[in-house]
This record gives C-alpha cells, sequence and structure tokens, in this order.
C-alpha cells in the first residue's frame, strides 16, 4: 500500500489541509518515476539563460506564423543577459540573485533525474516545513526553531529518504523510537554496537543527512543537533556535548578528535625544547633516524609522532652511555616531561608518561600515551561545567565499516577496533592542533576487515 504524505498528514493533525502548489514534495506522487517540466511544441520552446525568442519576419518585415497561425520565433543572444549571473557557472554559495524564467526549464529538464528530484523537493519545502511543525507543535523538543528549520531542510534535500521514510520517521520521533537512548546508557564500558543496534533504519538516514546541521565556528559539534531533534529524551549542552534523559554525554562523530584543544603548541616552540637539551645534536639526520622505523615516515619530513619520540629517546640513550653524545644531566625525564606538559594539563599524567617511555615498550608508551589523552580530557571537564562520564563515538564518515562505541576510560579506549591514527609531538602545519589529538573512529562490532593494533 503507496501513502502520500497528503493522507500522512491528514491522519495525524485530523483534518484537511490546504492543497499544495507541489504535489510530488519528497517525491510521494508514485504514478510517476520523475516530474514533467517539458513545454509545449517546438515553436514555442525557450533558447535557456543568455538567449531570449524573438518572432521570425518575413522578407517584407511582417511576422511569421505556422500553419496554426502560431507565432514562430527564432532563439538569439540576449544582450542584457549578464554571464556571472549565469547559474552554472556561479559558485554553489553565491549571493548573486537571479530569477529563473520559462525558458530555463529546458535546461532543468536536461539534468539527471535525482537532481530533478532535489529541485522539485526544494520547490516544496515551505509546504513540508509547515506541515512537519504542524505534526510537532511544541517544536522538536532538543533544538532550537532555527536549527529545527535546517534539520527539516536537510531531509527534504536528502537523496536516501524517501517520503515513506518520512511517514515513518514522525512517528519514530514522536514516540522516542528513532534512538535507542537506553541502549547507550546501560552500555558496558567500550562496548561497541552497529548502526541498526542504536538506529532504526530511517532514524539513521535522517541522522547522516542531517549531522552538518548547527555545525561550524563555536557552534554545536557534528551530529548534536541531528540526536538531539531524533529524540525526545535528548537535548544540547554545548559544544561537543549532549544531554541524554539527564546524563551529560561527549559525542565524537566521524574522524572524532580526543585531546585537549587549548593544548596547541607551535612546531618552533617544540623545537626549542629539543634544542634546549640536544643544542646542535638536534637536527635533521636525528630526526630522520628517529622517524627510519615509523610507518609511513620519509626522510626530511618535518613531523614527529609519539613512535618517533619513543625512538629517539632510545637512540639518545644508547649514543649517551656509549660517549658518542654528551648530555645534560637528568635529560631522560626532563626533555619528555617539558614537551608533556605541552599537551596535558594534570601533573600525575604526566610524570607517568615520562616513566612509560623510558621504562616500557614502544606498544607500552603508545597505549600509555592514547590513554592519557582521553583521562586528561575527561579530567579536564570535572570542574562541574562540561563534566561527562560517557563519550560516545559515532562513525559514520565509512558507513561500510563504521560503528558506534560507548567509552568511560582511556583503559577501554584501547580495546576498541578503531582507525588508527598516532599523535604528533612535531605537528605538520601551523593551523589547529587535529595532529596533537587521537582520532578515535570506531569500527562495527561484525567488521572483519584488516586493521592496527595500538
Amino acid at each position: 500500500m503507496q501513502w502520500s504524505l497528503e493522507r500522512i498528514y491528514r491522519e495525524q493533525v485530523n483534518g484537511n489541509i490546504p492543497p499544495r502548489k507541489h504535489l510530488n514534495v519528497l517525491g510521494e506522487n508514485t504514478e510517476q518515476s520523475e516530474w514533467d517540466l517539458t513545454l509545449k511544441g517546438g515553436t514555442e520552446k525557450g533558447g535557456g539563460r543568455g538567449k531570449k525568442k524573438v518572432q521570425k519576419k518575413d522578407a517584407n518585415g511582417k511576422p511569421v506564423v505556422d500553419s496554426d497561425g502560431q507565432p514562430v520565433y527564432d532563439i538569439v543572444d540576449d544582450p542584457k543577459f549578464k554571464p556571472e549571473t549565469k547559474f552554472v557557472d556561479a559558485p554553489t554559495g553565491s549571493k548573486a540573485d537571479f530569477t529563473f524564467t520559462i525558458d530555463d526549464l529546458e535546461e532543468i529538464n536536461a539534468l539527471q533525474p535525482e537532481v530533478k528530484h532535489r529541485i522539485n523537493r526544494l520547490l516544496g519545502k515551505k509546504d513540508t516545513q509547515k506541515n512537519f511543525k504542524e505534526l510537532f507543535k511544541g517544536g522538536l523538543s532538543g533544538i532550537s526553531p532555527k536549527l529545527e528549520d535546517e534539520f527539516i531542510e536537510a531531509l527534504i534535500v536528502s537523496d536516501d529518504i524517501t517520503s515513506d521514510d518520512m511517514k515513518a520517521l514522525y512517528g519514530q520521533i514522536k514516540d522516542g523510537t528513532a534512538i535507542n537512548v537506553d541502549k547507550i546508557l546501560n552500555a558496558s564500558d567500550g562496548q561497541v554496537f552497529s548502526y541498526k543496534d542504536i538506529f532504526t533504519d530511517e532514524g539513521l538516514k535522517a541522522y547522516i543527512a542531517a549531522k552538518k546541521v548547527g555545525t561550524g565556528g563555536k557552534q554545536a559539534g557534528p551530529g548534536e543537533a541531528a540526536l538531539a531533534a531524533l529524540s525526545p529524551s535528548i537535548s544540547q549542552e554545548g559544544k561537543g556535548d549532549i544531554n541524554i534523559a539527564g546524563n551529560l554525554v561527549e559525542l565524537k562523530e566521524g574522524d572524532g578528535r580526543i585531546g585537549l584543544e587549548s593544548k596547541n603548541p607551535t612546531s618552533g616552540k617544540i623545537n626549542s625544547i629539543f634544542k634546549k637539551y640536544l643544542g646542535e645534536n638536534w637536527n635533521q639526520k636525528l630526526k630522520d633516524a628517529a622517524n627510519e622505523n615509523v610507518h609511513n615516515s620519509r626522510p626530511g619530513q618535518a613531523t614527529l609522532n609519539i613512535e618517533g619520540l619513543w625512538y629517539l629517546m632510545k637512540i639518545l640513550d644508547k649514543n649517551e652511555k656509549n660517549g658518542n653524545l654528551k648530555l645534560p644531566s637528568g635529560y631522560e625525564n626532563n626533555l619528555p616531561k617539558e614537551l608533556f606538559e605541552e599537551f596535558f594539563t594534570d601533573g600525575n599524567i604526566i610524570n607517568e608518561l615520562v616513566n612509560s617511555i623510558n621504562a616500557k615498550s614502544l606498544g607500552g608508551f603508545t597505549k600509555d600515551y592514547i590513554k592519557s589523552l582521553f583521562d586528561n580530557y575527561k579530567l579536564s571537564k570535572k570542574s562541574g561545567e562540561g563534566e561527562w562520564d560517557i563519550l560516545l563515538a559515532i562513525n559514520t564518515t565509512n558507513p561500510d565499516r563504521g560503528g558506534i562505541a560507548v567509552v568511560k576510560s582511556g583503559d577501554q579506549l584501547l580495546n576498541v577496533r578503531a582507525k588508527r591514527s598516532l599523535p604528533s609531538i612535531i605537528k605538520s602545519g601551523p593551523a589547529g592542533n587535529r595532529d596533537y589529538t587521537y582520532a578515535f573512529s570506531p569500527y562495527g562490532p561484525e567488521q572483519d576487515e584488516e586493521y592496527e593494533n595500538i
């Protein structure tokens, strides 16, 4: 049985709705596979943007008509047309306004069917927004009216959400079943879920379509507004935070970064610390020697990650004991301590990492460092404002491989199967601190693709 949005609206708002100008909103008219904007016969076809129709004249200057008495036109260049406003040349985000004319329909009809459907959905956007708001008269509980409009628009323009999906989604949002919040709150530390464990099929499509709503600058992080819109039990709390049934949760979407945003030392600052203890011995030759056994490294690179730092400390220890280098007393503790103070704020964590890099294997130190990023990140929110106990990671960057993980401690973070990403000590460029953080992208529980253990 096929359902139209009009029937859904009538049943859920208990009444009639006014006729809509665009009958194919979200493609609910199942009687045609794609909408029809075909113009009349050849004599009335337009020439597209930048062209205009001029009625033909005979040798005596009289207007030419066809056998039915209809005017016959020539298509000529329009001298008033400004090329910079032509929609195929303008950038997607252009603010330059223009008005579509009947001539443009020929160009639109030449587009791929999925593009024409998207245009048609946008034409009916106001009707869809109006009817959506009638269903949720008090607004979607977890987000502002502005974000609600953006959420609805994201669903409208999605190529993956059908009218049947929308019909099911309405009921799921009202019933609180689009997202299984109980599974999130009752998960064990380090538990991994598939998408279907947490989302309904329609809820997942909506989340992926709307996960960027409200993001940018100092606004919400990716996924926050979408989750809040999809469940009456979820609301936004601040950048990176959502509230699930009274529990503050840190959300990481996709390639979520774990580490302190406030810690962003320049490469010059880090190099000055190496120079302080190593003097002229700190050069590209020594850095290349440290990077030689690091995955994906190459001679001459400016960067150094935590594996490279471990190898560097072993090289220094060997050459200092052999008498090849004369280094300041206590360098083996003081050098890494000063480096770690640039990335961590908790003194106990810093001291433990100093002991780790000197006493543990490469794998042991790497695990300790990543665990420490998580623990220090969580401790930084323990002042009361923004304090959270659960980290929820949703990886939709690669839907064929991604999964959902609930983590409460750094120890369990290490047990989650995820894409490997090692934090840097010397980053690759001046922008941001992403290189200094751990990119946490969990795989689903049933994935059997190869992945690298930390």
